[in-house]
C-alpha cells in the first residue's frame, strides 16, 4: 500500500517503473494513484524550495528552478509566494503538469523533454513537442503527413483514404508548387479523385465568390493574388500533400443562384465525408487571418530550457551518476486548444478570439462529417479524426475522452467527434442514437449564424446522416420517435446576449422546435437539452402524441420545414404569467465591488414565473430580452401548462455534473453513496399560449418543476394542436 505522504520520484535504474520515496516531513501530500501510471503530489512552494536546496532531490531542484524562471516573465503580478500550493500531476509517458495555486490566482506549468535521450535520470519528465511561435507550410506538412499516415495505417474507424467521387465543382490547384493560377472545374458523374475541403469563417469583409456572372471567369482561371490568405494557404497545403483538387464553398457553389445553393447545401454531407482531409482555418475570423500566423498565446511563446549537467547556466546540480548533460524544458502549460476540442472546461470565454471558426454554426457539421480535419488553432495545430484527437504539443495523442490535463480518475467527458462517431457503432441502438442527437443539438445550440434562417439548413447534412440509423420522421430538428421528450429543450437566460431573442413570423420551423428561436448574428441561441440528458425523462402515462405533420423542402428534406403542427393529448392546466423583480442581494454586491466588476452587475433580478392558485414556479421562456425577461407574453396573461413527463433528481445527481477534483470530502461521499432515499420526482411541462384566441397553441417556454406534478393531479386531459 502506498504511503499517503509522497515525495517526488526518481527513476530506479534496476527496474522499469518509477519509485517513490517518503519525505523528511509531512509537508508533501499525495493521492494514491488511480492507476500505477499516475500520481498527484501536493506541497507548498516554501517546502519545495527547502527540498531543492537542502536535499539531494534533483527533481525538486529542476521544478523549483523552472518555476522561478517562468515567474520572471510574469512581471505584472507576484503570483509565486511561500504559501503558494504546488500540485504536481504525473502521468507515465506525458509531461509533468505543475499547478501553482493561490487564493485568487492559478498558473499551470509543464515540464518535458524534446526527445527520450534528454530524459536523463528522471523518466517522469516525459517527452513533448516544441510548439513553434510561427506556423509555416513546412512545419504544418511535417505533422500533417505523419498524422495522416498513422490514421491510414492504424485507425480502423477512419478507414484508408481512397479516391472519391468529386463534388459538382472543385478548384484545380495543379501539381506545380509555384503555379500562380488555379481553375474552377465542373465535374462529371464519373470523375473520381482525392480532394481536400476547407472550413473557414467568411467574416464581414467581402471574399472572392462564384456568381452566375463570374462562373465562366472562374473556370478560365483565378490568380493566387485574387485569393484571401486563407484560400491561398489552403492551395499551398493541398499542393504540399500532393493532391490536385480543393473544395471551397464560396467558389464551388454559385452564391446568387438559389436553386444551386439548395442543391449543393443538401450535398454537404457527401462533400465533407468524401474529402481526404478537411483544412480548418480555426484561428481566423475572416479571410485575411489565414492558416499560417504567429501564435497569440503566451503559453505557446514562453518556453525555456533548463540545462542539467556540469556545464550549466542555471543553478542545478546533477546527480553523481549522471552520464552526460541534458536539457529539460518548461513552459506555461498549453490548454486552450485542448479545452476547445475535449470539452473538459467551459471554453466560451476563449472561443471567439482563439478559435472563432468553432463558434460558427455551419462549421459544426463540417467538423463532424469530415473523417479527418487539421485545425489551425491560435495556440497549436490540432488533428481531429474519427478515432480521436492529437495535437502539436503531443499532450493529446488519439485522445477520445477523459480529462487530458488532470488525473485519469476525474470525470470523463466525451469529445463531440466521439459522440457523433458512436452513432454509427454496431453497438448503438435507436435509444443511444437519439441520446447522442440531443447532445449534438445542445452543442450546436451554442453556435452563431449570420442568417438565423440557416439554423436547420446548417445542420441538414448531419441530420441526413443520422437518419440512416433511425426509423422515424425528421420534424424540423426533432425525431418523431423521440416525442414528447424532444420537446423538452430549453432556451438559455440570454443574459450574455446583446440583443433579444425572438420568433420570426415567417419562421422555418414550428414553435415546438428549437430551430424556431431567432437571434442576432452576434448572439448565440443557447438552446440546450441539458436538464433532460442529466436528469432523464419518463413520459407521463396520460401524455400521448396523436399526430404530426411537416412539409419538408424538396431540394433539401432535412432543411427548413413549413406547415408543421403537432397534435397531443395530455393533462393541461390554466395558469397566469407573472414577472417579478427583486433587488440584488447584498453579498453579491459586496463581492462585485471587491473584484471590480460592480459596473457590470444588474441592480435587480427579474424572474419569469407561472402562478397556479397560490403557488408560483419559475419557468424558462423562449423569447427573452437582454435582462432575461420574457418578451412575447404580458404580465398577468393567461398561459396553459401541458404535462409531458417526469424525472428523478437528487443531490447526488447534481454533484455528478462537476469534475471530481472540485468536490470536497463530504460531497464526494454523497457521490459515492448508494443510498437513494434523497431522491425526489420532478415534472416537465410546456408553457403554451393560444394563437389569436383560437383553438391552436404555440409554445412560449418550458416549466421544469422540481416539486413534482401535483399541479396536474386532477387536471383535465385534452387533445390540443400546437404549431
Amino acid at each position: 500500500m502506498l504511503n499517503n505522504l509522497l515525495h517526488l520520484y526518481h527513476h530506479n535504474r534496476s527496474r522499469s517503473h518509477l519509485q517513490l520515496h517518503t519525505p523528511r516531513s509531512n509537508s508533501f501530500t499525495g493521492y494514491p494513484p488511480h492507476t500505477l501510471d499516475e500520481y498527484q503530489i501536493s506541497t507548498s512552494f516554501l517546502e519545495l524550495k527547502a527540498s531543492a536546496h537542502d536535499s539531494d532531490c534533483l527533481a525538486c531542484k529542476i521544478i523549483c528552478t523552472g518555476i522561478e524562471s517562468i515567474q520572471e516573465e510574469y512581471t505584472e503580478s507576484e503570483f509565486l509566494l511561500d504559501d503558494t500550493q504546488v500540485i504536481m500531476n504525473l502521468r507515465r509517458g506525458h509531461s509533468v503538469r505543475v499547478t501553482l495555486s493561490n487564493l485568487e490566482d492559478e498558473r499551470v506549468l509543464e515540464f518535458y523533454t524534446i526527445s527520450p535521450e534528454d530524459i536523463g535520470s528522471i523518466s517522469a519528465f516525459g517527452t513533448s513537442r516544441t510548439v513553434v511561435s510561427n506556423m509555416d507550410l513546412s512545419h504544418c506538412l511535417s505533422l500533417a503527413v505523419g498524422w495522416m499516415k498513422k490514421c491510414n495505417e492504424d485507425h480502423t474507424l477512419c478507414g484508408k483514404t481512397v479516391n472519391s467521387k468529386l463534388p459538382t465543382r472543385v478548384i484545380d490547384v495543379g501539381l506545380e508548387e509555384k503555379g500562380e493560377t488555379v481553375y474552377l472545374k465542373e465535374t462529371t458523374e464519373s470523375d473520381q479523385d482525392p480532394y481536400i475541403s476547407l472550413s473557414h469563417c467568411w467574416g464581414k469583409e467581402q471574399i472572392i465568390t462564384t456568381t452566375t456572372k463570374t462562373l465562366q471567369d472562374r473556370k478560365t482561371g483565378i490568380k493566387l493574388s485574387e485569393l484571401s490568405n486563407t484560400f491561398r494557404h489552403a492551395v499551398e497545403i493541398t499542393r504540399g500533400l500532393g493532391i490536385r483538387y480543393l473544395w471551397i464553398d464560396s467558389l464551388c457553389i454559385i452564391q446568387d443562384d438559389k436553386k444551386d445553393w439548395e442543391i449543393e447545401s443538401a450535398k454537404m454531407a457527401d462533400v465533407y465525408m468524401g474529402s481526404q482531409l478537411n483544412l480548418a482555418a480555426t484561428q481566423a475570423s475572416n479571410g485575411s487571418g489565414g492558416c499560417f500566423a504567429q501564435r497569440w498565446s503566451l503559453d505557446t511563446l514562453n518556453q525555456f530550457e533548463l540545462n542539467v549537467g556540469e556545464d550549466i547556466d542555471i543553478l542545478i546540480e546533477p546527480d553523481d551518476d549522471e552520464a552526460e548533460d541534458y536539457k529539460i524544458s518548461v513552459r506555461a502549460a498549453l490548454h486552450v486548444a485542448h479545452d476547445h476540442f475535449t470539452r473538459t472546461m467551459d471554453y466560451a470565454g476563449t472561443m471567439e478570439y482563439a478559435s472563432p471558426l468553432l463558434s460558427r454554426g455551419w462549421v459544426f457539421q463540417e467538423r463532424l462529417l469530415s473523417t479527418r480535419a487539421l485545425h489551425f488553432h491560435a495556440e497549436e495545430l490540432i488533428w481531429e479524426c474519427a478515432s480521436g484527437i492529437s495535437c502539436e504539443c503531443s499532450r493529446l495523442e488519439d485522445f477520445q475522452g477523459g480529462d487530458p490535463n488532470g488525473l485519469l480518475q476525474q470525470r470523463e467527458t466525451d469529445q463531440i467527434k466521439m459522440i457523433y462517431t458512436s452513432i454509427f457503432s454496431p453497438a448503438s441502438d435507436e435509444s443511444s442514437v437519439l441520446d447522442a442527437w440531443l447532445e449534438l443539438v445542445t452543442e450546436y445550440g451554442a453556435l452563431k449564424l449570420t442568417k438565423h434562417t440557416d439554423r436547420l439548413p446548417a445542420i441538414s447534412g448531419l441530420a441526413s446522416r443520422v437518419s440512416t440509423q433511425l426509423t422515424g420522421e425528421y420534424l424540423g430538428g426533432l425525431w418523431s420517435q423521440d416525442l414528447p421528450r424532444a420537446l423538452c429543450w430549453e432556451k438559455g437566460s440570454g443574459s450574455g446576449n446583446k440583443y433579444p431573442s425572438f420568433r420570426d413570423t415567417h419562421a422555418s420551423a414550428p414553435s415546438w422546435s428549437w430551430a424556431s428561436i431567432s437571434n442576432h448574428s452576434d448572439d448565440v441561441p443557447g438552446i440546450t437539452y441539458g436538464i433532460v440528458t442529466v436528469s432523464g425523462f419518463v413520459v407521463d402515462p396520460r401524455c400521448r402524441i396523436q399526430d404530426f405533420h411537416c412539409v419538408r423542402n424538396i431540394m433539401n428534406p432535412f432543411g427548413s420545414c413549413t406547415d408543421a403542427w403537432l397534435n397531443i393529448e395530455a393533462p393541461i392546466i390554466k395558469t397566469t404569467f407573472h414577472v417579478t423583480e427583486t433587488p440584488m442581494d447584498q453579498a453579491t454586491i459586496e463581492l462585485a465591488h471587491k473584484h471590480n466588476f460592480a459596473q457590470y452587475l444588474e441592480k435587480t433580478m427579474n424572474w419569469n414565473e407561472i402562478k397556479f392558485g397560490q403557488e408560483t414556479a419559475k419557468f424558462s421562456g423562449d423569447c427573452l430580452d437582454t435582462k432575461g425577461r420574457v418578451t412575447d407574453i404580458s404580465h398577468g396573461e393567461t398561459v396553459y401548462c401541458i404535462l409531458l413527463g417526469n424525472f428523478r433528481h437528487s443531490e447526488k445527481e447534481r454533484l455528478s455534473q462537476y469534475p471530481h477534483q472540485y468536490l470536497n470530502r463530504d460531497q464526494k461521499k454523497i457521490l459515492e453513496s448508494t443510498d437513494l432515499r434523497g431522491e425526489a420526482r420532478g415534472a416537465y411541462a410546456l408553457v403554451l399560449v393560444k394563437v389569436d384566441g383560437g383553438s391552436t397553441y404555440r409554445r412560449a417556454g418550458i416549466l421544469v418543476r422540481r416539486e413534482g406534478a401535483s399541479w396536474w393531479k386532477d387536471a383535465e386531459i385534452r387533445n390540443i394542436t400546437f404549431i
